[in-house]
């Protein structure tokens, strides 16, 4: 699946989906397809970081403050990541990206994100 196909499911569902409060978490559900594996077929570590990418619009859409980040034309861009890779995820494996706000100040907004493998992974034989 395109990514661009991805984000446009994570703002349909994140439209539909239930409202957030200020330090709820946000949870999407995905699968690791061909297209996101790399030569170790497992998810490539930069599709990884992508695919966080998409866990900041749903929450956003879900705490209902798209209409004012728009209104103030905030741009939610990333200032600084850290990331700890601990499992690797295998092809058709599904997962879970958990994205919670965890504070905020005068400036910036703090968010984190994590994905705990959530089912047994299909494994590859040969």
């Amino acid at each position: 699946m395109n990514l661009i196909l991805r984000l446009l499911y994570v703002l349909l569902a994140g439209m539909r989906g239930a409202r957030l409060q200020p330090l709820d978490q946000s949870v999407l559900k995905f699968r690791v397809f061909p297209n996101d594996l790399d030569t170790n077929f497992h998810m490539n570590n930069g599709r990884y970081l992508t695919l966080v990418d998409l866990g900041r619009p749903d929450l956003l859409v879900r705490l209902g403050v798209v209409r004012e980040v728009r209104r103030r034309r905030w741009n939610p861009v990333v200032g600084s990541l850290a990331i700890r890779y601990r499992r690797s995820l295998a092809p058709w494996q599904s997962y879970e990206l958990r994205t919670r706000l965890v504070g905020w100040d005068d400036r910036w907004f703090f968010s984190s994100s994590a994905s705990p493998a959530a089912a047994t992974p299909w494994r590859w034989r040969w």
